[in-house]
């Protein structure tokens, strides 16, 4: 075979391989680009969840403070009314006592507080005493700082996608810019160059989780 022969053979595998690179590189974009993308509305969805998360964990705990003034009001109008010695009014405010604070009352009123110097100074120090919006607004709360974990989590997950398209736009940059090029050398140089480049970025990607568009797939 001659050199002509070779060099052209060379040429041919060169131009075959330049093509190859070139497509992988075009089609990992897209779908690289494709996950970046799924992964924004990921995290946008769960930023907007914990938002909500967070309002009805505020709605809640004010709503809590209210029902605990409330009980405090009620303890304090029993009160008033014990002092003055006034069965009937007291047994009116127990009655209206309002469950939660009803059973912390029940309790502190066992301990003989009036005798007992180590009796709760009131029902709120009592471990019976506890605000079920309270908890609530705290698992609100908690449920609204995983979803911003979760929001963050895939916020990284879609930068890591993007970073892998950054990649393969240099693989794409050597591989279009290597057909300018007539020596064989400096051309296969740059198919070379691209191809390591996009295999970087396949093995970048590769571990990642990835998604599927919802109603499609």
């Amino acid at each position: 075979m001659s050199d002509a022969a070779k060099d052209e053979r060379w040429a041919t595998l060169v131009e075959l391989c330049a093509a190859v690179v070139i497509s992988l590189a075009a089609a990992m974009t897209s779908w690289v680009g494709f996950q970046a993308a799924l992964w924004d509305g990921e995290q946008a969805a769960h930023y907007t969840q914990a938002g909500a998360a967070r309002v009805a964990s505020t709605k809640a705990a004010t709503e809590a403070g209210q029902l605990e003034t409330a009980d405090l009001m009620m303890f304090q109008q029993w009160i008033d009314a014990y002092a003055r010695d006034d069965e009937g009014l007291q047994a009116f405010y127990r009655k209206r006592f309002r469950p939660e604070f009803a059973a912390a009352f029940d309790a502190w009123v066992a301990t003989h507080p009036r005798v007992n110097e180590h009796a709760p100074r009131s029902p709120f120090a009592m471990p019976q005493y506890h605000s079920l919006r309270l908890a609530e607004a705290n698992e609100h709360q908690r449920q609204a700082d995983q979803l911003f974990e979760r929001g963050q989590r895939d916020n990284d997950i879609s930068d890591r996608f993007v970073r892998g398209t950054v990649l393969l736009a240099v693989a794409l940059f050597f591989g279009g810019i290597s057909q300018t090029f007539k020596n064989l050398k400096i051309k296969a140089a740059l198919v070379l160059v691209a191809f390591v480049v996009c295999a970087v970025s396949a093995l970048q990607v590769s571990h990642l989780p990835t998604l599927s568009l919802k109603g499609f797939f």
